[in-house]
């Protein structure tokens, strides 16, 4: 074979492996992270920390500041900026107060990133708080690594972070 069809060959396979990640993120939500904590912290509190959008700097600490356009609800929409980025533009896409919410995080092309956050009461009466992270979009598998390794470490802090604010602002 000639360098030229070797070439053209590697270039077509890359092409279609390409065009087959594109397709397949863009079908499906690809999981990035999840983390669950169990609490016995009141869940109004636990409530009253997420629905306070501009105090999140308070337990997510590599936030500079975050801010919603509007009441805590789906559709509201707000921007987020994170040490050393540009802000970013969210989207509150579903609510069900003191039981869960996610936001929408538009990244690349087409791409975005769902928070899911759930508080769900355990049979014992103390609580898990989880924190699921999805990624959806033509570039979602092949950004999952970079998105892995990011927030692989933030995320947990964050969520302890904001289990010891809940836990110390509860009365037991």
């Amino acid at each position: 074979m000639t360098r030229r069809k070797l070439t053209l060959g590697a270039l077509a396979f890359l092409t279609t492996v390409a065009a087959m990640l594109v397709t397949v993120g863009s079908l499906r939500d690809t999981h990035v992270i999840t983390v669950t904590r169990t609490t016995d912290a009141n869940p109004d509190v636990m409530w009253e920390l997420w629905s306070n959008v501009p105090a999140r700097t308070e337990w997510d600490r590599g936030l500079e500041y975050i801010n919603v356009d509007g009441p805590f609800e789906a559709g509201t929409t707000g921007t987020v900026k994170v040490e050393g980025q540009d802000p970013v533009r969210y989207q509150i896409v579903d609510v069900t107060p003191k039981v869960n919410f996610t936001d929408r995080f538009e990244s690349l092309l087409w791409t975005h990133t769902d928070w899911h956050h759930t508080i769900e009461r355990r049979a014992d009466g103390r609580y898990d708080v989880t924190w699921r992270l999805e990624t959806k979009g033509p570039l979602s598998l092949i950004s999952l690594p970079v998105l892995k390794n990011i927030f692989g470490e933030e995320v947990p802090t964050a969520v302890d972070e904001f289990v010891e604010l809940a836990e110390s602002r509860s009365s037991h």
